[in-house]
């Protein structure tokens, strides 16, 4: 399911951490949805440039389909501004 090339998903406008659960990343995936799955990696760029890769952990059924990775990456960790890729 995922894309053969890499994609921008989306920017996150916002972040929350869910106990127990991971981190939440809006506005999520929207008409995007059907790139990615439960289990796919993806890459977290910065807006200073670096690189996080991760998977996604759970997304949302309802509005934007929004994202959900690991509880191991914090809200400091992902500034506002980053955006969010498909890996190949």
């Amino acid at each position: 399911m995922t894309s053969k090339k890499n994609m921008l998903l989306f920017i996150v406008e916002n972040k929350f951490a869910i106990t127990d659960r991971g981190l939440i990343l809006t506005p999520g995936l929207g008409d995007k949805v059907k790139l990615v799955e439960t289990g796919s990696k993806i890459k977290l760029v910065r807006p200073d440039k670096t690189e996080i890769e991760t998977k996604i952990t759970g997304i949302g059924f309802e509005g934007n389909h929004d994202i959900i990775i690991s509880s191991e990456i914090t809200t400091e960790q992902i500034p506002i501004g980053t955006e969010v890729w498909t890996v190949e």
